[in-house]
Formats: C-alpha cells, structure tokens, sequence
C-alpha cells in the first residue's frame, strides 16, 4: 500500500510541478496574472505531464530492448535497481488453471466487457475482471529469481472462439466468490503492492447469474509454465527476486529475447509518437502567440 501511494504523490506532484512552471511561463510571457493561469495551466498540464511519460516510458523501451540485445539479461541483476530478467519461468506454488480455456499456467489474466451506445455516446462497460499468480521463478544462466511483484502481463490469448470462453467463464463464475464494484478500487490496491509471489482476486461490477451474455466479450492472457518470458522490475538482493516499484510497474513479456525486443522496439515508437501529437499543440500555441 505504501509503495502505491508514494507512486500517486509523485504523479500528482510531477503535474502540479509542470502546471506551476507552465502558469510561470504564462505570467512571463503575457503578463497575466496567477489566478488567471490556473485553469489554462492545469489543463496545459496534464498534457504535457502525460506526454512526459510517455516520452519517458519510450525511452525506458529503448533502453530495456538494447539491455537485451546487449546481453546484460544475461549477467546477475544489481541491488535495488530496475533490472531485465530473460529466461524460462518455473512455478514453485501450485499450478494454475486459466479459467477460459483451462491452459495450465503459472500466471493469468482475463476481463469480460461489452459496447455500450454509439457514436460520441459509446463506451465500454466492463463485466468482470481476475488475475492469479502462483509463487515462480525466472531461470537464467545467471541463477533463479523470485517473481514477488504481481506484473502487467503481455503473453499469448486463448484460440477458442468467444462463445466458448464466455461459456467457460460462466462455469467458472458459478463456482466463484466475487470481490463487488465498490472493492475494485482497493483491490488494484493491494495488487500493486503485493510482494510475496502468490495472488488471485476476481472482480464482478454487477450481477452475473442471469445477466445477457449475447454482447460480451472475454479475453484472457496466460503464461505457460516453462515459457520463455522477459520481466522487467525492480531487483532485491535481500528478498531475491523482482519486487513492487512506486515508479515502475513490473511487465512480464512472453517470448524469446529476439521477439521481445521487437515488441519493445514498436512500443517505444508508438508512445514517443503518441507523446509528439499530445504535447505539440502546446509547442506550436506557445511559438504562435509569442
């Protein structure tokens, strides 16, 4: 809980320190007065804050892919820092079951939504969501680690149709206790900052017995046990493993190291191009009115 919470400070506190320098920059240029650059500063903010990270997320891709290929993946992880770990990963709990198809799996994910409305009034209205990870190590030529940080997964999807794992969910569900609506905030919580390698929550934002199935779709990631996987965290000597960060979220990548580096490869071109579209108005309205 505590390493979720210093996370959102320093994200609230980055925001706030870019809208403070951005109503400066107005007051400088413009000659206006604070309180008349608040909202532009705020709303100016926010877009150049999440441009930010995406630059910043971009760059990590970068230097996370050319860990990789260089070979450091290879080598033993440093003390308390971010490190890459490539290698096959081996369950030391009990092996998991992933509920939409039954793959055996050290790790899965899955969520249940569907389109609400259309047009401008579309949306998604999520169904059910869950996660489960079994205690596990990632296997090197360097030695053997611990998975203790529950990581947003990237790895393969079920092949069976949607009708089918709808179907299989729903068997699931009939045999499962659901956490409500109400404690889905508390529990990407405690996932967060769960730091002892076993976990599993299910989450139901309604009903679910007797509910139209007929729209819904379900997706379902898993992580075969022995899979060749990259994990990307933050590296403890003392508890031997990848544990939770305030400031960077463990990932887990299905592949080998030539795959996962063309994965990173795209994802840092995607968000550095997403971060430019966001943060150019601002470039070009600053240049314009000077």
């Amino acid at each position: 809980m505590k390493t979720v919470l210093i996370g959102m400070l320093q994200s609230l506190g980055g925001w706030l320190a870019v809208s403070a320098v951005m109503s400066w920059i107005l007051q400088w240029q413009y000659g206006v007065s604070a309180v008349d650059t608040i909202g532009m500063s705020l709303f100016g903010g926010a877009f150049a804050w999440v441009s930010f990270g995406l630059f910043v997320s971009s760059t990590g891709c970068w230097r996370q892919r050319a860990a990789i290929l260089g070979g450091i993946a290879g080598k033993p992880p440093k003390d308390n820092r971010q490190v890459v770990l490539a290698g096959t990963i081996q369950p030391t709990g009990s092996r998991l079951q992933a509920p939409l198809d039954g793959s055996v799996c050290v790790m899965y994910s899955y969520e249940i939504h569907y389109d609400a409305g259309q047009g401008k009034r579309r949306s998604i209205v999520n169904v059910a969501r869950g996660i489960a990870l079994t205690p596990s190590r990632v296997v090197n030529k360097s030695g053997s680690y611990k998975l203790l940080s529950v990581p947003i997964l990237e790895a393969g999807t079920p092949t069976l149709s949607n009708d089918e794992r709808i179907e299989r969910f729903l068997q699931y569900a009939r045999r499962t206790t659901f956490i409500k609506k109400d404690g889905a905030a508390n529990e990407l919580l405690a996932q967060w900052a769960d730091d002892d390698g076993a976990y599993r929550s299910d989450v139901a934002y309604g009903p679910l017995e007797g509910a139209e199935t007929r729209h819904w779709v379900a997706n379902q990631t898993h992580v075969p046990v022995g899979e060749s996987i990259c994990v990307f965290g933050l590296y403890s000597k003392a508890k031997g493993g990848i544990i939770p960060s305030a400031m960077t979220p463990t990932r887990l990548i299905c592949g080998g190291v030539a795959e996962v580096a063309t994965k990173l490869k795209r994802q840092a071109v995607t968000r550095g191009l997403i971060g430019l579209v966001l943060v150019s108005p601002l470039v070009i309205a600053f240049v314009v009115n000077r």
